[in-house]
Parts: structure tokens; C-alpha cells; sequence
């Protein structure tokens, strides 16, 4: 009768004959170099320096992940510097100067603003540079979680991908002021969370 062989044994283990069992390993003898391989076994496991397969698998290290803040592009630790509070109150004057202004699909000064028009505009009043477009926006400072975001901070809005298309300036208290959409004006509102990706900390 033919015995089944075990389901784990890898392909060099299984007879190249399908009518055929592999051989059994032939057993040594006991005797004095039997022995003295064991204890030569023994002591090379003790001292750590048995083959790389016998050696006791080291547990993985947890990766360590730093906050944006905390980390340069290149790795390196860094302290991020944010914007003064009185040039973020100057550029929260000056998009509060422009409640009532049309939105305009591209717009970018007081005669209609689209939304990182409007951010960009704000800013560049109170002598800070920004990129033009919305996402571009949401990367120019350290992304930070809402929930830490501070007057003066940057909201933006991303789709699935994380593409930013939206962004505000976060006045405190649940309220920013942007330019929302085809038909709307500059205006002051509440937060609305549906696909609020963060702030962003300049």
C-alpha cells in the first residue's frame, strides 16, 4: 500500500517517479564522531554562530514616523517657523476687505476672486508670497490635522486622490473666510467638513 506523502514537503523532497516513495534518509550510528558533531553543534548554536537559517529570527523594529514639522524633506529633523500672528492678521484684513467680491473662475484681484485667488491675494497684502492654485497652496506650510489649525491657517479640501481643489483661510471658532463657488461672493462661514483634508500651518 502506498502512503500518502505529507503536503508540506517542498518539490526537491517528492519522488520524480509518481509510482515511487523518495527514499528514506539513512540513520548514523551512534559512535565517537556522531558525537562529536552534536557537541560541536551544540556549542557553535550556544555561541551565536550557527548558519544564518539556525539563527533566531530578530522581531522588526516599529518604523518611527515623524510629523511633517518634524521632518525636512531629506529625512532630517526640523523645527518649522510659522508666520507671525500680526502678518496673519494682516492677510485675514485683507480678504475681510473683499466680502461682497464676485467669484471669478481665475480671478485674482478685487474685481472677482476664485479661491486661491483670494488666498494668494490676502497673503501677498501682508508680504507673503503663495503659489497660485489651490493645491499648490496646501503644500506651501506644514499639513497639520484640523483640529490643531489656529487663526490665520489655511484650510484646504481634497478629492479621493488627494488632490487639493478648495481652500480657505481659517478665522478660529469654526468660521474661515473664502471665495466658495460660480455665484457666490467672498464671504465669511462656517467650517464644512465634506472632504476638509486639513490646514496647513505657513
Amino acid at each position: 500500500m502506498r502512503i500518502q506523502r505529507h503536503y508540506e514537503q517542498t518539490q526537491a523532497c517528492r519522488p520524480t517517479d509518481p509510482g515511487r516513495q523518495a527514499s528514506p534518509v539513512p540513520t548514523r550510528r551512534s559512535g565517537p564522531r556522531a558525537i562529536a558533531v552534536a557537541a560541536l553543534t551544540a556549542a557553535a548554536l550556544a555561541a551565536g554562530s550557527a548558519p544564518a537559517l539556525a539563527q533566531p529570527v530578530q522581531p522588526l523594529r516599529p518604523v518611527q514616523h515623524l510629523s511633517a514639522a518634524e521632518q525636512a524633506s531629506d529625512g532630517s529633523r526640523r523645527v518649522h517657523q510659522a508666520l507671525s500672528a500680526p502678518k496673519a492678521e494682516r492677510a485675514i484684513d485683507a480678504a475681510e476687505s473683499q466680502k461682497g467680491t464676485p467669484y471669478v473662475w481665475g480671478g485674482e484681484s478685487p474685481r472677482g476672486f476664485d479661491c486661491s485667488g483670494l488666498v494668494q491675494w490676502a497673503y501677498q497684502q501682508a508680504g507673503v508670497g503663495l503659489p497660485r492654485i489651490a493645491h499648490d497652496q496646501s503644500r506651501a506650510g506644514t499639513r497639520i490635522p484640523y483640529s490643531e489649525a489656529r487663526r490665520g491657517d489655511l484650510l484646504y479640501w481634497a478629492n479621493s486622490g488627494g488632490y487639493a481643489y478648495h481652500v480657505a483661510i481659517y478665522l478660529g471658532d469654526g468660521r474661515m473666510i473664502d471665495a466658495p463657488r460660480s455665484g457666490d461672493h467672498v464671504r465669511e462661514r462656517d467650517v464644512h467638513h465634506y472632504n476638509l483634508g486639513g490646514a496647513v500651518r505657513l
